[in-house]
């Protein structure tokens, strides 16, 4: 059997109409994009939850199958999965959407009807992973039965807030689960690993300007990864430090101007070194000291 890799080599040497021709062929039932998008369904996003007593994780889950088909019943339902920074599922909360509906969640009032309080339960609740998963709407499914294959992705925004009532906002990046409207709701993964990768911010940060600065890091596939965190100052002066994220876990380092005080606190350089899939990007979780929070994505 020949395999993907090669055909993928012949197909980038056809004529353009041919490659177009090949691909319709090769995808018969599936999304050219992707060999495991058949038929009908939707893509998910891993995004990053805390918990912690301080501060608290919303969600607004809009209905954005309304706004696409406003003149369809889009009435539907999905699924809220909360994991730990392990990846293991705490618990799952179902919730019914109504046409133009945006149900108001929080991921402590969650926490709290899985039995668990952050607190008491030590880091694994206080932060980690979040899915959403709206089901397509029968209505919208019957409008799109005769097209190809077709998928939709809700990147939604998440909402964080202080216990001052301080809130920021952050959207999803990365696709990272894929559901076919088969039955079988058993998701696929959209990345495979890979080895190697690195992330640098554009813009150079003033540790001294924050009383916290997370950096963020989601495992999207489905193998462990190392991952190396490196912070070098205006004389080439640099500290390092690693840890393990499991398969659809999660990990962040504290960055602090305590624990970096042994380097000049302008103008410091960041680089992620073991990023598990391409666009596995961090996000910059900022606390600053009059009790503001900000988050980013970069």
């Amino acid at each position: 059997m020949v395999s993907s890799q090669v055909l993928a080599k012949v197909a980038r040497k056809l004529p353009s109409p041919v490659r177009s021709l090949a691909k319709a062929v090769y995808y018969r039932g599936a999304h050219w994009a992707h060999s495991d998008m058949r038929r009908f369904g939707t893509v998910q996003d891993l995004y990053y939850w805390v918990s912690d007593g301080n501060i608290d994780t919303l969600l607004l889950l809009q209905n954005y199958f309304s706004a696409l088909y406003p003149q369809l019943p889009t009435e539907t339902n999905g699924t809220v999965s909360i994991y730990d920074r392990d990846g293991v599922l705490l618990g799952s909360e179902s919730f019914a959407l109504a046409h133009n509906g945006c149900p108001r969640l929080r991921v402590s009032t969650l926490l709290e009807s899985f039995g668990l309080k952050p607190v008491s339960n030590g880091i694994q609740s206080q932060f980690g992973t979040l899915e959403v998963h709206i089901a397509i709407p029968k209505g919208v499914l019957h409008h799109i039965k005769d097209q190809s294959p077709f998928y939709f992705w809700d990147r939604f925004y998440l909402g964080y807030t202080t216990a001052k009532g301080q809130t920021c906002f952050v959207h999803g990046v990365d696709k990272t689960h894929i559901y076919c409207e088969d039955g079988t709701n058993q998701p696929f993964d959209w990345y495979k690993p890979v080895k190697g990768l690195c992330w640098s911010p554009e813009i150079p940060v003033n540790i001294n300007d924050y009383q916290k600065l997370n950096v963020v890091l989601i495992n999207r596939t489905n193998l462990a990864t190392d991952v190396d965190l490196t912070l070098t100052d205006i004389n080439d002066q640099s500290l390092t430090w690693n840890q393990s994220i499991p398969a659809k876990g999660v990990r962040r380092f504290e960055l602090t101007p305590e624990n970096t005080a042994r380097i000049e606190p302008e103008e410091l350089r960041l680089q992620v070194s073991g990023m598990a899939s391409q666009y596995g990007r961090p996000v910059l979780f900022k606390e600053f000291r009059n009790g503001a929070i900000s988050a980013m994505h970069c």
